[in-house]
């Protein structure tokens, strides 16, 4: 499989000092320039220096926007869609619910970090998820608590 990946997945998970997960999960995961940019820019939360980690490939931002949706979205998520419909990604990773929406009616498939935090769990690489999008949520990321607890009602947590 081939992963594209926005900022806020590698902003939250980083503020669990867990960014690794992507690794754990996905082997590799590409980014577009745009998306190193904002996260090398720096903010709040200190994520690794990702031109450091041999399992992120950063890729070239694209410059032809055939669908006006697309100006919709800040230019990470745009460029996160459109190296996802040009490069044959088969995942995007991406929390932003416009971004989602409009990845989805392109017909790509999306997964946010509570998704990646699900799947972690599932492979038993976290302990909870509750736990950890609880702890993301202290950190600043904001995820709607009722979200938490209906994605962990449904694992059974």
């Amino acid at each position: 499989m081939r992963e594209v990946c926005n900022t806020t997945p590698l902003i939250a998970l980083s503020s669990l000092g867990s960014l690794d997960l992507l690794s754990d999960i996905y082997g590799e995961i590409f980014i577009p320039e745009a998306v190193f940019r904002e996260i090398d820019h720096g903010g709040n939360i200190a994520v690794p220096r990702l031109d450091n980690k041999k399992w992120i490939k950063i890729i070239s931002d694209i410059q032809t926007y055939e669908n006006s949706l697309l100006y919709q979205l800040d230019i990470g998520e745009r460029q996160v869609v459109l190296n996802a419909l040009h490069g044959a990604m088969d995942l995007v990773l991406i929390d932003d619910r416009v971004a989602r929406n409009i990845a989805e009616l392109t017909g790509l498939k999306v997964k946010g970090t509570l998704g990646v935090l699900v799947e972690a769990k599932r492979r038993n690489l976290v302990k909870s998820f509750r736990s950890k999008a609880l702890e993301m949520k202290a950190n600043g990321i904001y995820f709607s608590e009722r979200l938490i607890d209906e994605i962990a009602e449904k694992i059974d947590e």
